[in-house]
């Protein structure tokens, strides 16, 4: 039996996550359907025992709570990532447009040769060195003819 992706009107967010609806009432269930009966159940065979009253309660709330990680990662693992990431070649802007907005935000980006060498490291890396000098080179240009 193949799943057929949830419809838009199914999702929400949750905590800045997309959830499906049916999902997500199905893991509040499972949570309480393992967390409730393992604190139920702790604490009466805990009361069975010499361990001091205080402690069985804490002993039962480490058991429900165990439990409902238990019942996390079987929600989990049942129920998939809702998001759809897409990585395409359109492009609706170039780089060169996203740091004029953020120039424009919150001002001049600075010289990338300036950064600490660990920065600038990790600037080459990500594959914007080249980016940020080039920006940084038209606003020095456009600052003299100025």
């Amino acid at each position: 039996m193949t799943q057929q992706p949830p419809t838009p009107s199914r999702l929400l967010e949750v905590w800045g996550d997309t959830v499906d609806q049916r999902h997500l009432v199905l893991s509040i269930v499972l949570g309480v359907g393992l967390g409730a009966p393992a604190y139920l159940g702790s604490t009466w065979l805990l009361g069975m025992t010499d361990v001091p009253a205080g402690l069985q309660r804490s002993y039962a709330l480490l058991a429900g709570i165990a439990a409902c990680l238990v019942a996390a990662v079987i929600a989990a693992r049942l129920f998939g990532p809702k998001r759809t990431v897409e990585i395409g070649t359109d492009t609706s802007g170039s780089r060169q447009e996203a740091m004029d907005a953020i120039e424009a935000e919150i001002g001049p980006l600075g010289d990338p040769d300036e950064l600490p060498r660990r920065l600038r490291d990790e600037v080459v890396a990500l594959g914007l060195y080249d980016d940020l000098k080039a920006q940084h080179d038209r606003r020095v240009a456009s600052e003299e003819r100025a």
